[in-house]
């Protein structure tokens, strides 16, 4: 068992390394046109304040306070001559505010207005700005509305270019969020309508089902936190997206955990879940009834994810080496775990970032992609040992019913299995046909030739008997010498004929092998020849009797004393 998980989480980090190495390097994108990032330069009027020569990412520098909603901010800054390109764009991503572009006195773009008078919420947008062909040298002015309580404090540079080469750099930089966020949704989504389908027969499957809809919240979010969708689709409510799901995050880790581990303070960790959801609905009821925006609210997430992110991972150190959790359970543990520390990580990040210490942010998209990417290669991983798990116990039932319904010898059906099949009878409205069968001379077989040649005899007749009535009949051992055929649609079915079959195949087995003659005595009865409702046993022993009274003739014929 132990190293089933060790295996399994193994293949879920190699396989997420593989995929991280792959994208990162052998998708790449040239632009085919300079390309230019405007940083510096910027002369920006914050409610009137003018500011020169400021750098975008260090916007923080000219700011006397926090960000209010309403504010007032211009930027403007001289476009570079970049040469004769095409479809000539800047991309820029707004923060919280409404945006309008200029270029000279003409208005070329415009966004958010329309909700910022609402006082609805806006969220974090890329923007394509279409310029003309003579953009060289004339001025980029950018007119924003703040919308929420301290919306940024740096900004990321525009980038001036030929669009789709822009395009091509962005897909570049991102395409690792993208396919994991593609791959996190699509897997969620497919894995949870397979569930369904068992979701009232296999125990296990409400830990598969939640991890499956967790899988879909991670996708929807990772895709949204960094706006992988704005540049080309227009997804106004994208950022709501991003922090309805990031709230579930919790919520959703705790529940995982609680359905694939034992828990011992099953009452204080029940208490902790609750309240996580109780805040998660909270917030949202604040967003969606008093319009107190789901950004305002980030502070409670972040209290309550840090503390049961560490809460996770003490139980994931706690657990681990314990033995009486299943390898499943482990294997979901441990992607569970992968995540909190990727998100632990990249929370502190986050918050450093408010220090105005900055980290490069491919790392932090390396470190949460990573572990969201193990998180759903633990889940594939825990469905391949599930369903390896399932084919091995399924195989081993079906062995041990097989050893508990079939003969020992002649590997036929054994009385066991004939009783439940007479007991089945009673319920079909078809008239069936029961024939009983007996060896004759396999005590002689036995004392002469040796019980070896008696068992042959057994076996040899066995596979006259399944070849005479396959596919026609049921064909079972229920005794030493005593067989049973049971045909359950017998219109039209010549039982005669089917016998004169059986016997001449032994005719030609003595011919063949004369050492001993081979013969049986057969009897059959009809369900119609007895009174409405009579249990099939009844039919049974009529063919029974017919067979004795058969076996006797044969045996005064041969003569043979027969058997007390």
């Amino acid at each position: 068992m132990k190293n089933k998980r060790l295996l399994s989480i193994c293949c879920a980090l190699a396989i997420s390394v593989f995929i991280s190495w792959l994208i990162g390097t052998c998708i790449t994108s040239s632009p085919q046109y300079p390309v230019a990032e405007l940083d510096n330069g910027w002369t920006v009027s914050i409610n009137g304040n003018i500011h020169r020569n400021v750098s975008l990412s260090k916007f923080y520098e000219i700011m006397d306070s926090k960000l209010e909603h309403g504010d007032d901010i211009t930027m403007s800054v001289p476009l570079p001559d970049l040469g004769n390109i095409p479809f000539p764009a800047v991309l820029f991503r707004s923060r919280y505010t409404t945006l309008q572009c200029f270029l000279g006195d003409k208005v070329i773009y415009d966004f958010g207005h329309d909700a910022y008078y609402r006082r609805k919420f806006i969220g974090k947008m890329y923007h394509f700005i279409s310029l003309p062909t003579d953009y060289a040298g004339k001025t980029l002015t950018m007119k924003m509305k703040v919308g929420e309580y301290a919306a940024f404090e740096t900004l990321h540079a525009p980038q001036l270019g030929s669009q789709p080469d822009i395009e091509g750099i962005f897909i570049h930089k991102h395409m690792m969020i993208i396919a994991t966020g593609m791959f996190l949704f699509v897997f969620g989504i497919a894995f949870f309508c397979i569930n369904l389908f068992f979701v009232t027969a296999v125990p296990d499957v409400k830990s598969f089902l939640v991890g499956s809809l967790f899988c879909i919240n991670l996708g929807a979010w990772i895709t949204s936190y960094y706006n992988v969708l704005s540049p080309f689709f227009y997804t106004p409510h994208e950022t709501a997206i991003e922090y309805f799901t990031l709230y579930m995050i919790i919520p959703f880790c705790y529940l995982v955990m609680y359905l694939v581990q034992k828990i011992e303070k099953r009452r204080l960790y029940l208490t902790a879940l609750i309240i996580t959801v109780l805040l998660t609905l909270f917030q949202y009821m604040l967003h969606f009834v008093f319009n107190v925006h789901l950004r305002t609210t980030l502070p409670i997430y972040h209290a309550s994810g840090l503390l049961g992110f560490i809460l996770i991972v003490y139980f994931f150190i706690r657990n681990i080496t314990k033995k009486d959790i299943s390898a499943s359970g482990m294997i979901q543990m441990s992607g569970v775990f992968a995540l909190s520390l990727a998100e632990i990580i990249h929370l502190a990040i986050y918050l450093l970032a408010y220090a105005h210490i900055t980290i490069d942010d491919m790392l932090s998209m390396v470190i949460i992609d990573s572990g969201c990417l193990i998180y759903v290669m633990c889940q594939l991983s825990n469905y391949m040992l599930y369903v390896t798990e399932s084919y091995a116990q399924k195989k081993e039932n079906s062995s041990l019913t097989h050893l508990a319904y079939a003969d020992g010898l002649t590997d036929l059906p054994n009385r066991a299995r004939s009783d439940k099949m007479l007991d089945d009878l009673a319920n079909t409205d078809s008239d069936y046909c029961i024939i009983s069968i007996d060896l004759n001379g396999l005590k002689f077989v036995n004392d002469k030739f040796g019980h070896p040649s008696g068992d042959k005899y057994i076996k040899d007749f066995s596979k006259v008997l399944s070849t005479t009535f396959e596919n026609v009949g049921f064909v079972s051992r229920i005794g030493g010498d005593e067989f049973l055929v049971i045909i359950e649609d017998s219109n039209g079915k010549d039982i005669d004929a089917l016998i004169g079959r059986m016997t001449s195949a032994l005719n030609v087995m003595n011919a063949l092998y004369s050492e001993y003659q081979r013969s049986v005595a057969t009897g059959y009865a009809y369900r119609h020849e007895l009174a409405e409702g009579t249990p099939p046993h009844e039919v049974y022993l009529l063919a029974d009797e017919r067979m004795y009274e058969n076996k006797r003739r044969m045996h005064e014929e041969l003569g043979i004393h027969n058997r007390l």
